[in-house]
């Protein structure tokens, strides 16, 4: 398969999603970033994130099926594509000292990143103000996690998960605390302590600080990239989707913020999601991408993922049905990337560092084809 073909491929497994047999694991349930999906390598080597739907929901999203085959690691997409599935690390058996299940403290995401919410919970679910499409806090709420993971506790985790050579990075996200720092120091706390134990690159992903220099003590305290997730480009549906996000953060206190950590953290070590398919103006997520790009902030544009447990459960994404739409906006977002001399791919740690959620690298990789 050549760039383009890749591009489509992960651009319709991310949009459409897969369906699989009913006695095979669909994915976790809750909690930050995008649920319900299964890792697996591409035919590229790089991976994909995989929206796992069932039912009338996968023909409403026309997923195709993706069939095991007696390989445990080789699977078929749609009749003829062979994929292979990440195998669940063995590091995650383990327990902490304290007597937690590794499981509930971090997860791999993809093949190599390490990546945990060090707090589960938001204070806009306590007020109903959450974003739409969240489900930061249904998996402690279900006991899938802890609430308020400790350094030492991340610490422990990742010394087993290097031990095993499985992991090359380390993501550490929140839920936003009812606290001035939004979190960011009790991820300066963490970062520490697993500096004591692992050199390994640090992405963390928090809301702006109305403090800035919270920003630039995460960097002091070890972290390699951070992410300040703006979720739309388009104000209305921000208004709309992110009511407690939209009333705390303009997009001037989100553009001050990107730029003041491009102070320390390299260029394509900040980034941003934006998320694609709630009703938004395509053209406002294309015009924010080269905005961003052009300053050196990654775009992580990534298709809306409706989440069992949120306000958006069954909500349908603009872009079913429309994958040639969906395709153009990322060649798009790749040409931004390109002209700017963005490699995801060779971004520290982070969201983007993972890929599986997003096809930007791939929308990179065509357009650098092209070059």
């Amino acid at each position: 398969m050549d760039a383009k073909d890749i591009l489509r491929l992960k651009v319709r497994l991310l949009t459409e999603g897969a369906t699989l047999p009913e006695s095979e694991y669909s994915g976790r349930k809750g909690g930050a970033g995008p649920v319900g999906g299964r890792y697996f390598v591409l035919p590229n080597g790089r991976h994909c994130g995989i929206p796992i739907r069932r039912g009338e929901i996968a023909k409403r999203f026309g997923s195709a099926l993706l069939e095991p085959t007696e390989d445990p690691a080789k699977w078929i997409y749609d009749g003829g594509i062979e994929i292979k599935a990440v195998a669940r690390p063995k590091f995650l058996n383990g327990m902490t000292a304290d007597g937690i299940p590794y499981q509930q403290i971090a997860l791999l995401h993809c093949h190599s990143t390490l990546a945990t919410t060090a707090y589960q919970a938001c204070k806009y679910w306590e007020c109903g103000t959450q974003c739409k499409f969240c489900t930061v806090p249904t998996s402690h709420l279900r006991g899938d996690t802890v609430l308020d993971k400790s350094p030492d506790q991340m610490a422990e985790v990742v010394q087993a998960a290097e031990k095993d050579g499985i992991i090359t990075d380390i993501l550490l996200t929140t839920g936003t605390p009812d606290t001035p720092d939004m979190g960011g120091e009790r991820l300066v706390a963490i970062i520490k302590e697993i500096r004591e134990v692992s050199d390994l690159p640090i992405g963390v992903q928090i809301e702006p600080p109305m403090n800035r220099e919270i920003i630039r003590e995460l960097s002091r305290a070890g972290a390699n990239a951070i992410g300040m997730h703006i979720e739309s480009a388009d104000g209305a549906i921000r208004k709309e989707m992110c009511p407690g996000k939209y009333e705390y953060g303009s997009l001037d206190l989100y553009r001050k913020s990107w730029l003041y950590a491009l102070d320390y953290f390299d260029r394509g070590n900040v980034s941003t999601f934006i998320l694609h398919g709630l009703g938004e103006k395509v053209r406002k997520t294309i015009s924010l991408a080269q905005e961003l790009a052009e300053a050196g902030v990654v775009p992580i544009v990534a298709p809306f993922r409706p989440a069992p447990g949120s306000q958006l459960s069954d909500f349908t994404p603009t872009y079913v049905g429309k994958l040639e739409e969906s395709l153009k906006l990322y060649q798009e977002v790749g040409n931004a990337l390109h002209k700017w001399n963005i490699n995801p791919s060779e971004t520290l740690a982070g969201c983007h560092r993972c890929g599986g959620c997003s096809p930007i690298q791939e929308a990179y990789d065509w357009t650098a084809s092209r070059a």
